[in-house]
């Protein structure tokens, strides 16, 4: 699931006192300990999903130069990409639809269904949906018109996101059964094995506490760890597709984007380090001051 970050980062939410110099928490854009604490290994932030941390950013990695190899072999895709800023919604769709096939065939996983219309969410911008008890592979909806309004790699860019969702949803049902192999046979488990649990057990959990808590401001929501690596993969796409001179700070918070020279703006694996002095959402709190003011003049 993805929200139109514009107004959804206006709702208000109670703060805690975090002991540290930020503008008031009441904006909704600051993680919040409280929240994240109900279900902590749903969130990049809290000590439960460290392992997921250290395992999933290579995986990201290789899955998005996967894709990039995928699209750089098919010649008129490249193309219009690099026109994309020049194209109307309508001329991208078609190409969407075939970055869409492109992704799913790169995952190796069964395909989510592909909906680009403006009326089965209507009021929605894009959409994953999915439903954890009945399984299945979810829905990827884009919404056309209200996705015109955006900046020109808006489409692109959400349509990869939504659909790497898919794949994590598929991984999350597979966690249980990944962890009771692993018991099973705990011998031969190799470090490959573990860290696959480990990023499958936290996509499962994100998703449940994506369907479960309520309260969610700006930064909890896209630190949820579905969220944080579906934009880290997004962007580092997008990033590689434009030579990294693409900035849509609206797409995720700066643990999952990276600057002009392919460097994360907020590198989690690197505050792992110091989190005996303070809490790595603490760390994060404090470096986000910069994409909270940048927000703030973007309104």
């Amino acid at each position: 699931m993805t929200f139109r970050f514009q107004t959804f980062a206006a709702r208000a939410f109670l703060s805690l006192a975090m002991g540290l110099s930020l503008p008031s928490l009441t904006d909704g854009f600051y993680a919040n300990e409280t929240l994240q604490r109900q279900a902590p290994d749903a969130f990049a932030l809290q000590p439960e999903a460290h392992d997921f941390l250290v395992s999933a950013y290579a995986l990201t990695i290789k899955d998005g130069d996967r894709l990039l190899g995928l699209i750089a072999e098919d010649k008129a895709l490249t193309n219009a990409i690099q026109q994309w800023p020049e194209m109307t919604i309508e001329q991208q769709i078609p190409w969407l639809k075939k970055v869409f096939a492109l992704e799913v065939r790169s995952f190796g996983t069964k395909a989510p269904q592909l909906i680009i219309d403006n009326h089965s969410y209507a009021n929605k911008m894009v959409y994953f949906d999915f439903d954890i008890e009945a399984g299945g592979n979810g829905i990827v909806y884009l919404n056309p018109d209200k996705l015109a309004e955006e900046e020109a790699y808006a489409s692109l860019a959400f349509l990869i996101h939504e659909t790497r969702h898919s794949y994590q949803f598929q991984q999350a049902l597979n966690a249980n059964a990944n962890a009771n192999a692993n018991d099973s046979d705990s011998d031969s488990d190799s470090d490959s094995d573990s860290e696959i649990v480990a990023i499958s057990a936290g996509y499962l959990a994100a998703f449940k506490a994506q369907k479960q808590l309520k309260g969610f401001g700006f930064s909890d929501f896209l630190t949820l760890l579905n969220e944080f690596e579906a934009f880290q993969y997004g962007n580092y796409v997008i990033g590689q597709l434009t030579d990294w001179q693409i900035d849509m700070i609206n797409m995720g918070t700066f643990a999952s984007q990276f600057d002009n020279q392919g460097q994360l703006k907020i590198d989690l694996n690197t505050l792992l380090a110091n989190v005996d002095e303070l809490s790595l959402l603490a760390q994060y709190n404090e470096l986000a001051k910069e994409q909270f003011e940048l927000r703030q003049r973007q309104q």
